[in-house]
């Protein structure tokens, strides 16, 4: 191993490292480990787990480097023993674990394994509607495990968002765009049902650790719920009133800095396709949401075509202890390598 790959590895502040007693090296050891894609939701493979050796005086002079298996595996091989050393486990331009281990002569120490999300695991249900198919992105992403609420028919959608017992079931709840949200999800004949009610059970929902995603049209869902955490288009309070964005591609850029890392995408930009003639643009959000990706974007109103400087097309905040994701544009629709990736993010990783 060359110093030109040590000086790449470590920052300038470790190429010199004073110890109040100097290593006594008595022989050799090895340290193995695994680690999980920094989104929790599968293993890690083609990192480059490195640790940095010094002389007795504390002068960097080599780097002992190995790389991650497609099942996130590594080893580092004949390691000195006398000192603790920092392992640390890079991705891109991202240090994703560290470790400070003692080595030990003749053996190999092995690190704990980490608890690696499983997506079979969790208990996932999708709210169907007209306009987006999470199942669809769900069986690209491997997970094949979820149940479908029918979000078409009044009396089971909302038999289950007024039913916390049967929510709390699950992690996860995905709300596709075009479900039947009048008199369940906002008041437009009073037949009943109990919106105020609804309101709370899915907000207490992800209070107590669960976590929702909604998509275009559904975004009623998370204006009527937590109206102040994006502001949209129109009245914000008036059902349907931000559909006003136009059939488009943009190519969206990458706002948020870790995402941007676990992409390692050198361009920055992921292609994201609006295919309805109408969509819920976003003009601003609050100051605890998080925007993902942005573009500029073209709407219509009233005849007239605008544009929407830099909007947020992917967000997410939490509400509690757990969190709400919600996506401008439907995910059938970008059914791609990228935004599959990016979904994988802020779903597990967030």
């Amino acid at each position: 191993m060359t110093l030109l790959f040590a000086l790449a590895c470590a920052p300038e502040s470790t190429l010199h490292r004073t110890n109040d007693v100097e290593p006594v090296i008595e022989g050799v050891g090895d340290v193995s480990g695994r680690v999980c894609d920094p989104t929790g939701y599968t293993w890690l493979e083609g990192a480059t787990v490195y640790a940095n050796l010094y002389d007795a005086d504390g002068w960097l002079i080599d780097v002992k480097t190995t790389t991650t298996d497609e099942s996130g595996y590594w080893a580092l091989r004949e390691l000195p023993t006398g000192s603790v050393h920092d392992i640390r486990i890079q991705k891109g331009t991202s240090v994703v674990e560290e470790h400070q281990v003692e080595v030990r002569s003749g053996k190999v120490v092995k690190l704990d394994e980490p608890a690696c999300l499983d997506p079979s695991t969790l208990d996932i249900a999708v709210v169907s509607g007209n306009y987006d198919d999470f199942d669809r992105v769900l069986d690209h992403m491997g997970v094949t495990t979820y149940d479908i609420i029918d979000g078409l028919d009044e009396g089971v959608l909302s038999s289950f968002l007024l039913n916390p017992e049967e929510m709390a079931e699950y992690d996860l709840i995905f709300f596709n765009g075009g479900i039947l949200e009048a008199d369940v999800i906002y008041t437009a004949e009073s037949d009943g049902v109990d919106v105020a009610q609804v309101h709370t059970n899915i907000r207490e929902f992800v209070e107590n650790g669960g976590h929702v995603y909604a998509s275009d049209w559904s975004y009623d869902v998370v204006t009527q719920v937590w109206p102040d955490r994006i502001d949209f288009l129109g009245a914000d309070t008036k059902p349907d009133a931000a559909q006003l964005g136009a059939t488009q591609q943009v190519n969206a850029a990458i706002s948020n800095y870790a995402l941007a890392q676990f992409m390692e995408d050198e361009d920055q930009y992921v292609p994201i396709t609006y295919d309805l003639p109408v969509w819920p643009p976003i003009v601003a959000v609050g100051g605890t949401t998080s925007v993902h990706l942005t573009a500029d974007v073209e709407y219509r109103e009233a005849g007239v075509v605008n544009y929407q400087a830099g909007s947020p097309l992917l967000v997410s905040f939490n509400g509690g202890g757990g969190r709400v994701v919600f996506s401008s544009f439907r995910l059938v629709a970008n059914d791609n390598e990228d935004v599959i990736k990016v979904m994988k993010y802020v779903m597990f990783a967030l």
